[in-house]
């Protein structure tokens, strides 16, 4: 598989997937989570996971004199490594070792440089997709061994210097710098490890992240959990609690991990000089296929796919489930209304909810999947289709909700509209995002917002300068929607500083009007960007069961 990185917009049904890394990526814990969430939840996705980490390497070559023995260079076998195992995708988690522990040097960090850029090179040759994650954090309040300051003769794992966090977080801004300038899909794990520490730590200050450089067991879930989230757009809130227990699910998928990690690690070889006792490869992936059927089997007893959990939101059941690895919900009220009608909010379920709370008991369902942070991005719409067919399936309701788009929230109802609109009653969009490079951009008289802005363009994989074609587009689009006779309600703060009506809203609202849309538009002429909605739910209820009763 050749091309740009865009690939990994589709959740991927069969695909080889090769992880190359030193002893965190050796360890695989966070390879072991992701496996295990397919194999529990995407079961039908035939995905094959190759963990080739080894202890101690480099991708710069780079050495200290106190390691016990020559550090391994990932080129060592990197070209083996391709040839034997014919990946489709290849991650690389490197930086940790390469700075060899030491202030940032000029030479280690060309070294570094140079090691990813060849490596990634080397893929792209082999016909796979470069995947380059960022070096985790070096926690210095972890740390086991004596920490020397700036001006020593020579530093180590066991003597770091003791502000090595900065150089990593060098070789970070320039490995995502890289990914921006080259296309090549970036993974910024640093970032998550890093605030899910603070978070950790201010629970409890004594809080410690493995050793200073190896992430415990809940670490490899958040690197686990980024990687969804990043390059197959999973979204949860965090990872689920079974992936902590010791379950026989887990313990099966573990050791089936464990049999091929060795396999694979000897089969390929390397020189770092400990070994692992490991079985012939072939063998171990015979072994490996007849373990599938228990490991399935385990899965089915602990919950099967969906997970469904069931309890009570405002006086009405609410069913919670996983379906294709993401959260779904559905609410449902205590009779349903003829027809079966329903409300999908696309984002921000439970808040500013006095409308849905009041359709709710007129006999309204209400939906939710979780698609955070995607932003309107083509992939979203794909992803909603499902959850809307799913649901209407599994749940009888009437095969077109009325879609609600708060803030960002708006772009994937417009985005849906314009792919689904034969699926679509009506659209209600309160302070909505139309445009990228307004939020969370900030180009513009908002004030944007830094980090989910590189999270926006990491998603659509482009440069800020090709942000407004985004919005032309979504705009020109517009005609669909209207052409299909979809109602929109459009609420907005006269006043929002966040998501500027003038840059939103209004560019929408115009352009449903050119084209003869039918729209209403109802502007708080003080109003900023919270709260949404309006102070009783009257207009937006009665404009959702007019856009029903007018349909059926």
């Amino acid at each position: 598989m050749t091309g740009s990185w865009r690939e990994v917009e589709d959740l991927p049904q069969q695909k080889r997937i090769l992880f190359m890394g030193d002893s965190i990526t050796e360890n695989g814990t966070y390879i072991r989570d992701l496996e295990a969430v397919f194999l529990k939840y995407i079961p039908e996705s035939q995905l094959e996971w190759i963990d080739l980490g080894v202890s101690s390497e480099t991708a710069a070559g780079t050495q200290e004199a106190a390691h016990p023995f020559p550090r391994p260079c990932v080129h060592e076998r990197l070209d083996r490594a391709l040839a034997e195992s014919k990946p489709d995708w290849v991650f690389l988690c490197y930086g940790m070792n390469d700075g060899v522990y030491r202030p940032l040097s000029a030479n280690n960090f060309s070294a570094y440089r140079n090691g990813i850029g060849l490596a990634a090179q080397k893929i792209k040759n082999a016909g796979a997709l470069p995947i380059l994650m960022t070096p985790p954090p070096f926690d210095v309040f972890s740390i086991n061994g004596r920490l020397l300051p700036d001006g020593m003769p020579d530093y180590s794992f066991e003597e770091p210097y003791e502000r090595y966090d900065d150089v990593l977080e060098r070789y970070a801004d320039w490995l995502l710098q890289y990914g921006r300038e080259q296309g090549v899909k970036t993974v910024d794990i640093r970032r998550p490890l890093l605030e899910w520490i603070v978070s950790k730590r201010e629970a409890d200050r004594k809080f410690r992240y493995g050793d200073g450089v190896h992430p415990q067991r809940e670490g490899h879930a958040v690197i686990a959990h980024t990687i969804l989230r990043r390059v197959f757009h999973i979204e949860w809130e965090k990872m689920p609690e079974w992936l902590y227990a010791d379950s026989e699910f887990l313990r099966r998928v573990t050791a089936r991990r464990e049999l091929l990690n060795a396999a694979w690690r000897e089969h390929v070889g390397h020189t770092n000089p400990y070994k692992l006792e490991a079985l012939p490869l072939d063998e171990a992936q015979q072994q490996a296929e007849r373990l599938l059927p228990g490991i399935l089997a385990a899965a089915e007893r602990e919950g099967g796919t969906l997970d469904e959990q069931v309890s009570e939101w405002e006086g009405f059941v609410r069913r919670d489930y996983v379906r294709n690895g993401r959260a779904c919900l559905i609410i449902e009220p205590a009779t349903a209304a003829p027809g079966r009608p329903w409300i999908w909010r696309t984002e921000f379920f439970g808040h500013f909810m006095n409308a849905d709370l009041e359709l709710v008991r007129q006999g309204w369902h209400i939906g939710y999947v979780r698609l955070s942070d995607l932003y309107g991005s083509p992939f979203s719409a794909e992803a909603m289709e499902e959850f809307r067919a799913d649901a209407v399936s599994r749940f009888s309701l009437d095969p077109k909700p009325a879609v609600f788009g708060f803030s960002r929230g708006g772009l994937y109802a417009i985005r849906y509209a314009e792919t689904y609109p034969q699926h679509v009653r009506a659209l209600y969009l309160d302070a909505p995002v139309v445009d990228i490079a307004s939020w969370p951009g900030g180009i513009g008289a908002g004030h944007g917002s830094p980090g989910e802005w590189r999270d926006c363009l990491d998603i659509y994989g482009i440069a800020a300068a090709d942000a407004l074609p985004v919005t032309r587009r979504m705009l020109e689009l517009v005609h669909i929607p209207v052409e299909a006779d979809i109602p929109l309600l459009l609420i907005a703060g006269g006043a929002d500083e966040a998501v500027p009506f003038e840059e939103n809203g209004d560019l929408l609202d115009r352009r449903y009007r050119e084209l003869g849309g039918r729209i209403r538009r109802i502007i708080k002429p003080n109003g900023g960007h919270h709260p949404h909605g309006l102070d009783t739910p009257d207009a937006v209820v009665k404009f959702v069961r007019e856009s029903f009763v007018s349909r059926i």
